[in-house]
């Protein structure tokens, strides 16, 4: 049986002698075969190579996210540093003999009729205003406070309370506003200082209302809730910090014992 040949005729423009090639049956079968092989390699490439790609630019944006996150905690611990500095300043401007009351002492009023007022000058300073005490957002406890020792990738150092989008976030004491602006995890976000090394923390923010160094009453409006950075609902998530150390939001705030409808609710009063 005689034997298929192929051949291939190569014209260039200048109309010299064409240039000729002949192939037998099975060497074209091999090109065509070679070309198919290629191409499926080449697909098989890019399906294996580009979601690899596609992961290594998402975890370098968020390594970015987290460089620049890190920055602004570094400008918040400043800050702190500052507002204790200046709390040293006034202490030292107003004299070594103030006396600051506590918080029952505040409540008596002056010195009754009689009573010998006391010797050292005294200025009527309450912390009363200054302690998270009051609900920023009255709704639902859908997850709550953990600072597990051993199982640490599950802490959560505060509680969720869940509400209408768009309600509004009231300071839960009076304070001064260290940070207002967007994180990764916890998206449009506002850190209150208040005195006694109290830090109060408000995530998930749809948007926020205050501007750093601002001071704040408590009770006032200093955001709106939402769902912003790294959450699955509009829910406010809301920390109580003092002295670096977390505080279980529920242990200052009695409403929120009363409202929690999350899982973990062992070992609460």
């Amino acid at each position: 049986m005689k034997k298929n040949n192929y051949t291939l005729h190569l014209l260039s423009g200048n109309r010299e002698k064409p240039l000729v090639m002949t192939f037998t049956q099975r060497t074209a079968q091999a090109v065509i075969g070679g070309a198919i092989g290629f191409v499926l390699l080449l697909i098989l490439t890019l399906l294996f190579t580009l979601p690899r790609t596609v992961k290594y630019s998402r975890l370098q944006r968020e390594n970015q996210q987290l460089i620049q996150d890190r920055l602004k905690v570094s400008q918040i611990l400043s800050d702190y540093n500052q507002i204790r500095q200046m709390d040293q300043y006034i202490r030292s401007v107003l004299g070594t003999d103030l006396v600051v009351p506590s918080a029952d002492s505040a409540l008596t009023g002056p010195p009754a009729l009689g009573q010998q007022p006391p010797q050292k000058r005294f200025v009527e300073i309450s912390y009363l205003e200054n302690i998270p005490i009051y609900p920023p957002v009255n709704g639902y406890i859908t997850r709550g406070f953990v600072d597990d020792m051993v199982l640490t990738s599950e802490n959560h150092y505060g509680v969720d309370v869940a509400a209408a989008e768009g309600t509004p976030i009231k300071a839960s004491a009076a304070g001064v506003v260290v940070f207002a602006n967007w994180t990764n995890d916890l998206g449009y976000t506002v850190i209150l200082y208040h005195s006694n090394g109290y830090f109060t923390i408000y995530g998930h923010n749809q948007r926020n209302s205050v501007v750093e160094h601002q001071y704040i009453t408590r009770g006032q409006v200093i955001g709106y809730l939402g769902n912003t950075g790294k959450s699955e609902g509009p829910h406010l998530h809301f920390e109580i910090w003092q002295e670096g150390n977390p505080i279980d939001p529920q242990t200052m705030i009695y409403s929120y014992r009363l409202a929690d409808v999350s899982l973990k609710t062992e070992g609460r009063d």
